[in-house]
């Protein structure tokens, strides 16, 4: 009844190129009424302001109605501000919410805007929504509205944080065209609103309003909405692309919510027994089985974890992929070379050559120091806090990769932030299991495109800028654990960037591109191919690669002032992916496989996300001819070293080599520490 009557009230004439609410539209959304709302907090009285768990059921697990249970009401998703604002002089009215024009007729209540019933039940979350929209339609008009408004400043343009940001959009039809309705909520710290309620009771105010869209391209404008109903709202995804979907969700807040999926016990429930006791008591007697992921971030601090849990009806979504658990041995075990390989022996060569060369590390970092100075003058520039930097010609950078530049020795980092004991650590445990290691550390993106960050700024006297990066390896080695120096490879590859060769590193990510994910994969084929163990591996394989075009949204757009993010959208990149002997995309869940990956997001990149078997893994399986068996920590490549113990114990006995990969920036002062290795998660 309720459809029935929705379509006869949503009738009306076609005005330019943008359809309103026809019955034919309307039966995109039948499916959507006979089910609730987009989703359902399960978390006993649930408090937005001290929550430290969601745990969210999607019943008609859409893509719109994920982002929606992703970023509706997410406690790990608030910012609180540095420094405290100034309140502006007079009252704050309702009726001056346009935002200098950006929102057209605002009111303080939900219920005073025109919508109807079928589209109340219709929201999305504004983030994801229009991050979406521009792999639909290139066109940054709706971005640059929200900017707008996450950029209004009131009083103190000095806190750099949101006053208020867009959260949730509704479609409207009229007679005459399809209107954006918008919820914006005020951030609780902005004590001034003092005519504006909190609705919902969430500790959040919110002001409610029409989007002005008069200077959006109605084709564009057009497109987006028939994308967003037809495709976003309606398509159920399937168990693959919902697990695609939870990996996005994590290396997307991964650089400022420090998150990671948790692998689960072999029983599927949760919570398990390394939940944190404060969770516990807010959830209660609740617990979950096979959810789609359990979501952990530490934005604030490591002690203090948050947790989004998303169920899915289990008719809909199989809980687990299958191990494609086929035994690649060779027989009996080859035992691994001693550390002094070709490789080892390359590396301490060119350690010693850039001491003759540059002087001792304290000499070579004081050569640099005009460098070092105007990195620091130019880091001012920014507000404190603030992660997304710009850089030149279109390039944005990650502050923490400048705190690794900046920083003195890190083997002589105090405690749980020295790195060298437990990589050490996990090269013995691996050893007396007749398993080698080789450590990778990726270059941060600002090592190598330092000429990127500002015309100011001195260039180096020396063209490596980290040399205290340069000594952690030798010391690693110096300890026995054998590394694959990407940097200068890295070096050399840039030198000839140019038109027809794109560059290492994506312009508005932390991570590489397509063509660096290939350069390392180069490197570290090369080391496994010249293993003893693999000279008499019978069982390589044929592998095919093909190349793919996807759309990345830069995961440092978002750490930018709210001002700025609309001049980064997603941009068009090039992959290869992998493909196996069948024709199958590459999937790197091999546990008997001879080579095991491990390490942080950029074992991720393009292998679980984006353009998807076009990762590290699948690169290094190609070139091998050996399958590659893949363990992600989105949360960060210290913490992988327990994940692979827990997944892999049983099989590590069968693995030849153990490639630990994780970038540079996390060796220094890494916020949740490396804890060492724990007895229980190796035990056979």
């Amino acid at each position: 009844m309720e459809a029935r009557r929705a379509a006869a009230a949503l009738k009306g004439p076609v005005c330019g190129c943008i359809r309103p609410f026809t019955l034919a539209t309307l039966l995109y959304f039948v499916p959507i009424l006979l089910w609730a709302s987009p989703y359902e907090e399960l978390v006993p009285d649930f408090d937005r302001k001290s929550a430290r768990v969601t745990v969210r059921r999607i019943e008609r697990p859409t893509l719109a109605n994920l982002d929606y249970a992703a970023y509706d009401r997410n406690p790990m998703l608030y910012d609180p501000p540095k420094r405290r604002p100034k309140s502006p002089k007079g009252a704050v009215i309702p009726e001056g919410f346009t935002f200098v024009g950006a929102l057209k007729n605002p009111v303080t209540t939900s219920a005073a805007m025109p919508l109807r019933s079928v589209e109340r039940e219709l929201p999305f979350a504004w983030k994801p929504f229009v991050r979406r929209a521009w792999g639909a339609v290139k066109d940054d008009k709706l971005q640059f509205l929200a900017s707008r408004i996450a950029s209004y400043k009131w009083a103190d343009p000095l806190v750099f944080e949101p006053y208020q940001e867009v959260t949730t959009v509704w479609f409207h039809d009229t007679d005459t065209e399809v209107e954006l309705w918008v919820k914006v909520e005020i951030a609780p710290w902005v004590g001034f609103v003092k005519t504006v309620s909190d609705e919902d009771g969430d500790g959040f105010r919110e002001i409610y309003g029409k989007l002005n869209t008069d200077e959006v391209d109605p084709d564009s404008l057009a497109k987006i909405i028939a994308w967003a109903r037809h495709d976003y709202a309606t398509e159920v995804l399937s168990a693959e692309l919902m697990r695609d979907w939870a990996a996005e969700l994590a290396s997307y807040w991964y650089p400022t919510r420090n998150t990671d999926l948790l692998d689960l016990a072999n029983d599927g429930r949760w919570p398990d027994g390394r939940t944190p006791r404060p969770v516990l008591r807010q959830l209660g007697s609740l617990t979950v089985s096979h959810p789609l992921a359990v979501i952990e971030g530490k934005p604030f601090s490591p002690k203090e974890p948050f947790y989004n849990v998303f169920i899915i009806d289990t008719t809909l979504f199989a809980a687990a992929p299958v191990l494609q658990d086929v035994d690649f041995g060779t027989g009996a075990h080859v035992q691994f070379e001693t550390p002094l390989s070709d490789n080892f022996r390359a590396n301490n060569s060119r350690f010693a050559a850039e001491i003759d060369r540059y002087g001792t590390y304290r000499r070579w970092s004081e050569s640099n120091n005009p460098f070092y100075e105007g990195v620091r003058q130019w880091l001012d520039r920014f507000p404190e806090g603030l992660m997304g930097l710009e850089g030149c010609c279109g390039w944005l950078f990650f502050r923490r990769s400048f705190e690794y530049i900046l920083a003195g020795d890190l083997a002589r980092q105090p405690g749980r932030t020295n790195p060298l004991p437990k990589i050490v650590e996990l090269k013995n445990y691996l050893a007396e299991r007749g398993v080698e290691l080789l450590f990778v550390a990726v270059p941060n993106k600002e090592e190598i495109y330092y000429d990127r960050i500002d015309s100011s700024i001195a260039q180096p006297a020396v063209p490596i800028v980290a040399p205290y990066g340069r000594k952690f390896l030798s010391d690693l080695q110096q300890s026995g654990v054998e590394v694959i120096d990407l940097l200068p490879f890295f070096l050399e590859a840039k030198s000839v960037d140019s038109s027809a060769a794109e560059p290492l590193y994506q312009l508005h990510d932390t991570h590489w591109s397509g063509r660096g994910v290939e350069i390392a994969a180069q490197c570290i084929a090369g080391r496994i191919k010249a293993s003893a163990w693999y000279r008499q591996f019978d069982d390589t394989l044929s592998y095919t690669v093909a190349e793919s075009a996807i759309v990345r949204q830069g995961d440092l757009a978002e750490r930018l002032e709210p001002s700025r993010r609309h001049l980064y959208p997603a941009q068009s990149m090039k992959v290869r992916r992998v493909h196996n002997p069948d024709n199958t995309p590459y999937a790197g869940n091999h546990p008997s496989a001879p080579v095991l990956l491990i390490g942080d997001s950029f074992t991720g990149v393009f292998e679980l996300t984006d353009g998807k078997s076009a990762g590290i893994g699948a690169h290094i399986a190609y070139r091998t001819r050996v399958p590659v068996d893949i363990v992600t920590s989105w949360g960060g490549g210290p913490t992988v070293r327990q994940k692979m113990l827990r997944q892999r114990r049983k099989y590590i006995e069968r693995k030849r080599v153990v490639i630990y990969l994780m970038v540079s920036r996390d060796l220094f002062n890494y916020s949740q520490g490396w804890e060492p290795l724990r007895s229980g998660d190796f035990q056979e």
